[in-house]
């Protein structure tokens, strides 16, 4: 009977302790988002992360309108030098993460995007003849495999709380930026010319890279927020 009462008198403690903590999370979510938000790293690995998106996009959409209309390769071989920018990763993606992992994001990300943008400037130069499957192959090299890494970095950068926020964020922003670019690459292409579609993917690898540079993509235990 004792333990009956016993038993009766504390059956709510549990809830109110559960209560409780739900509402100290809710107050530290609340304060690692307000951080989120104020780290002053987040904002220009987001951008870097749309313009590099801007520039894989603009050139998937530009690279078989130019094997198809000015180099004049039939669709098999067009289909095989699409195939091979996009094998390269098979191997090169994961080699790519792993350096991320062991020497630092900036130190693999920012030779990627300077690499990326310079071959593409060379299909200016060499983009007919045996030099253009070299040069898509060599664009392999880092045009996919770097694209997990700004997404380690936020998860380097950003409280546990928050990841999925911050990726959101990052995510919405890339996906806005690549919206336009197949359709600005695609206006240069036709009325500019297959110079100036280059110029224009190659500036959005340069430009991302040069924003990399600054940057201190360390993990949050030595980030100031």
């Amino acid at each position: 009977m004792l333990s009956f009462i016993a038993l009766w008198s504390f059956r709510n403690i549990s809830e109110g302790l559960e209560t409780q903590s739900k509402a100290v999370d809710s107050l530290a979510r609340r304060e690692q988002t307000k951080r989120l938000i104020q780290n002053r790293v987040l904002w220009p690995i987001t951008l870097i992360k749309g313009l590099r998106g801007m520039a894989l996009f603009a050139l998937l959409t530009f690279l078989p309108l130019y094997l198809a209309n000015d180099v004049g390769l039939s669709a098999f071989v067009r289909a095989a030098y699409i195939g091979l920018l996009i094998a390269i990763r098979i191997v090169a993606k994961p080699v790519a993460g792993y350096l991320s992992d062991k020497l630092g994001r900036e130190q693999i990300l920012a030779p990627g995007l300077l690499w990326s943008g310079a071959i593409t400037l060379l299909l200016i130069f060499f983009g007919e003849g045996v030099g253009l499957p070299v040069l898509i192959a060599l664009l392999g090299l880092f045009v996919y495999p770097d694209q997990p890494i700004p997404t380690a970095a936020f998860l380097d950068l950003v409280d546990d709380g928050v990841v999925s926020t911050a990726l959101g964020i990052a995510s919405f922003v890339g996906f806005l930026l690549s919206a336009l670019s197949p359709m600005v690459v695609g206006a240069v292409y036709e009325f500019v010319g297959v110079s100036a579609a280059l110029y224009y993917i190659g500036s959005l690898f340069f430009v991302a890279a040069i924003l990399l540079v600054p940057l201190k993509l360390t993990r949050p235990d030595t980030v100031a927020v």
